[in-house]
């Protein structure tokens, strides 16, 4: 019998399937029961989403510290907020630098072409993704942190916060020229 799709309905009607009219049990296996109403076969359910995984993106164009383009995808590194490419950092002698230019363009050289692994689910129709990402075993944003190009989002790790704290406590990357935080006296970058 044909599934007829009814108007207004979500879902097909389940198809309806004659009873068996043989026992095909094998001999030492007890028979299962026998019904005289008809079997409803059930439609089969969807296949579950494919699990995360590491993907590789060969020649990401960076446009900003933590923000690549690649195959028509924005893909942003999760835990680290970036600064504007044309944001300026103002120093402790009154002056300005690029420090937005100078992140983006630390991130390309430490890029240099090769390739970015970041770890997301399938997601073919997703524009703009928000993942972790490394080059080899390097975590990329604890590299940024590390190096003080960039700061941590509400979504960072504990792990995140503290190296970007020696980074701010180190005036390394957006803090270069910067005065020293009271909160950084006594630790080990004093």
């Amino acid at each position: 019998m044909a599934v007829v799709p009814v108007a207004g309905a979500q879902e097909p009607l389940p198809e309806i399937v004659a009873p068996a009219t043989r026992d095909v049990t094998p001999p030492g296996i007890t028979p299962g029961p026998s019904g005289s109403s008809p079997l409803i076969r059930e439609p089969t359910p969807p296949a579950p989403p494919k699990p995360p995984r590491w993907r590789r993106f060969h020649l990401p164009k960076t446009t900003d510290a933590a923000t690549f383009r690649v195959d028509n995808r924005t893909i942003r590194i999760a835990g680290v907020a970036a600064p504007n490419p044309d944001a300026s950092c103002r120093q402790t002698s009154g002056g300005e630098w690029p420090c937005g230019r100078t992140a983006l363009y630390s991130f390309r050289m430490f890029l240099r072409g090769r390739a970015v692994e970041c770890f997301f689910p399938s997601a073919d129709t997703a524009v703009e993704i928000t993942a972790p990402c490394r080059v080899g075993s390097t975590d990329l944003g604890l590299w940024l942190l590390s190096q003080g190009w960039v700061t941590p989002d509400e979504l960072a790790t504990e792990e995140y916060k503290r190296t970007s704290n020696a980074a701010r406590c180190a005036r390394r990357g957006l803090w270069r020229g910067s005065d020293r935080d009271l909160s950084c006296r006594g630790s080990a970058q004093d």
